[in-house]
């Protein structure tokens, strides 16, 4: 597992590091390998930049980048949210349609989904469940009780997010998104509960080439100069957008077979692993 010699060569001109959250830089207890800390480290010491692309808000990021350091400006709700934590400032939102909002969680009540509406500031939930409680301890952030429906009419809506248990359920979100062909559903997983499935549901116009170009300009780089890792279907336009996409040994298939490389899983410290081969003490 080696990184080969036309990596090393393309990592010279690396200038700016993605990393993904769940999956990646957290293990799948939800925790940060110890060895991160100095990987990280020296990468940034290296004079490259680093920053988080994830599906999570930035509220349920803020530990990582304080713990971490990876404090560049990054994307956040799988790029309808794009923020930079140094400055504390937002660089682009795109909400979804409260229409749309409001369709998608009456669709999904309908179809006894769970769900969960976020706002620039938190998250709601209509009420506690036991994954609603895994959720939140996964995220580290408690959600507010209140209608859903009052909390689309009365706030900017960043994303929704909607699970199913698959097993007792089906893939009742696959029949939800066909009803709404103008969003973008991204699926995720929780590992402590293999039976669910998620999808985090964002506008049409929230796409990852505009938030990848967007970052890219902002950050005065192109794409060669960058790297990106991740596990999960979500993450592979990025690392195929990037001059080194490197998948996490805990990846599915299809997302490894997209990747420049696959390094160790999370749990095995895989992102400390991939730095201290490509970006050499």
């Amino acid at each position: 597992m080696q990184a080969g010699a036309h990596l090393l060569a393309a990592a010279a001109d690396i200038r700016l590091a993605f990393f993904d959250i769940d999956g990646t830089l957290l293990d799948s207890h939800g925790q940060i390998h110890p060895h991160l800390y100095a990987a990280i480290a020296s990468l940034k010491s290296k004079g490259i930049k680093t920053a988080i692309a994830s599906g999570r808000p930035y509220f349920a990021a803020r530990f990582l980048v304080d713990e971490l350091g990876i404090n560049d400006a990054g994307m956040f709700y799988t790029g309808a949210h794009l923020f930079d934590p140094r400055s504390q400032r937002t660089l682009l939102e795109v909400p979804l349609q409260v229409a749309d909002a409001l369709a998608v969680v009456q669709a999904a009540q309908t179809l006894d989904l769970y769900v969960e509406v976020y706002t620039p500031r938190g998250f709601y939930l209509q009420e506690q469940t036991e994954i609603s409680r895994v959720h939140a301890a996964h995220l580290r952030v408690n959600p507010e009780l209140d209608d859903l429906v009052s909390v689309v009419m009365r706030n900017s809506i960043s994303k929704l997010l909607v699970g199913v248990n698959r097993v007792s359920q089906g893939d009742k979100i696959s029949i939800l998104e066909k009803q709404f062909p103008q969003l973008i559903f991204a699926r995720a997983y929780l590992a402590a509960y293999p039976d669910w499935q998620f999808a985090s549901v964002i506008s049409g116009a929230a796409t990852k080439q505009f938030a990848f170009d967007f970052l890219l300009h902002h950050h005065q780089v192109k794409p060669h100069e960058v790297i990106t890792f991740g596990d999960a279907e979500s993450d592979m336009d990025f690392l195929q957008m990037a001059g080194i996409g490197v998948a996490m040994g805990n990846a599915n298939d299809n997302v490894k077979a997209v990747a420049d490389w696959v390094t160790k899983t999370a749990d095995e410290a895989g992102v400390a692993y991939a730095l201290g081969q490509l970006f050499p003490a």
